[in-house]
């Protein structure tokens, strides 16, 4: 908490406390979960800030052996279109991943820009980086759970971000610094036929840039994230 803002800090110590949760396995013990924010801060017209968690996703400590484990993830090439446009943003994947573990089904869910621009040219953007990102990611393998509840089912999904950032020639590579602030454009959300209810109770970008996370139904919120 010491490297957020003092109102962000609040903003989750006074919203937490108050959602609730349901299950989707009974369980005799308290339930472990790693939980991600997006929290959003809106201008005012009065020159102060409004803020929000805009989303919330969470992702229960499991023995790797419960878990989808990326394998052969080649990361996609940034398109020659999106590089002369100097367009940036980050693609939220849907997969599906089989028994064998090969990508069976791939969605882009959601596709985050950095900059603005009319709605017809941030379409067009939106879809060079999701379709490069699908390109490759149908390649990708990963290795399947062995043991834990959901070893028998016939496949699972998981999520993925796939981050594009161009630097300058005069920059050096930086990665991205927690807690702090980022242009915020979210691209309309779409859900994949195959998938199932679980996903509307969590937002595919308050994934971290890197992360892989299995939407294995362990934890569902109730309640709204910005209220109680």
């Amino acid at each position: 908490p010491e490297k957020l803002p003092a109102p962000v800090v609040k903003l989750i110590a006074d919203r937490l406390p108050r959602w609730k949760f349901t299950l989707s396995r009974p369980s005799n013990h308290v339930v472990d979960s790693g939980m991600s924010l997006r929290v959003l801060a809106q201008h005012q017209a009065d020159g102060n800030y409004t803020l929000s968690i805009e989303g919330a996703t969470f992702d229960q400590s499991r023995d790797s052996a419960e878990k989808v484990i990326g394998e052969k993830l080649t990361p996609p090439p940034y398109p020659w279109a999106a590089i002369r446009m100097r367009v940036s943003g980050t693609v939220y994947l849907l997969l599906q991943v089989g028994r064998d573990g090969k990508v069976h089904d791939a969605t882009a869910e959601q596709v985050n820009l950095d900059e603005y621009g009319s709605e017809l040219e941030m379409q067009r953007c939106r879809k060079l980086l999701a379709d490069a990102s699908l390109l490759v990611a149908k390649q990708w393998t990963f290795r399947v759970p062995s043991a834990g509840p959901s070893a028998a089912d016939p496949y699972w999904v998981v999520r993925m971000p796939v981050h594009y950032h161009l630097n300058r020639s005069d920059e050096s590579p930086r990665k991205p610094v927690y807690g702090e602030w980022k242009v915020y454009i979210p691209g309309p959300r779409s859900v994949a036929p195959w998938a199932d209810q679980r996903l509307l109770s969590e937002a595919p970008d308050a994934l971290p840039d890197g992360a892989l996370h299995e939407l294995d139904g362990g934890l569902r919120l109730d309640t709204g994230k910005s209220g109680g």
